[in-house]
């Protein structure tokens, strides 16, 4: 795994973006956020294309490491 991705202050991060709040309303307005299903919100939704993008995992490994983290329960597919 990326030293970048293990290295980032996640409540940090979300401080220099406004609030969960202000992500959680941006996601839902954008569309990236119509159904949580599995996802718990805007912030873990962050997290996780955090994780792919700069993990550079595949799907299978982003749902292994979402359920181990309790980010989401989601399928690779």
């Amino acid at each position: 795994m990326s030293d970048l991705l293990q290295a980032l202050d996640w409540d940090e991060l979300v401080g220099r973006l406004g609030s969960a709040e202000e992500l959680e309303a941006s996601a839902r307005k954008a569309g990236a956020l119509l159904r949580k299903r599995q996802v718990g919100g805007a912030v873990d939704l962050l997290r996780l294309c955090f994780a792919y993008v700069l993990g550079r995992f595949s799907l299978r490994t982003l749902a292994a490491w979402a359920d181990q983290r309790a980010l989401a329960s989601m399928s690779d597919v």
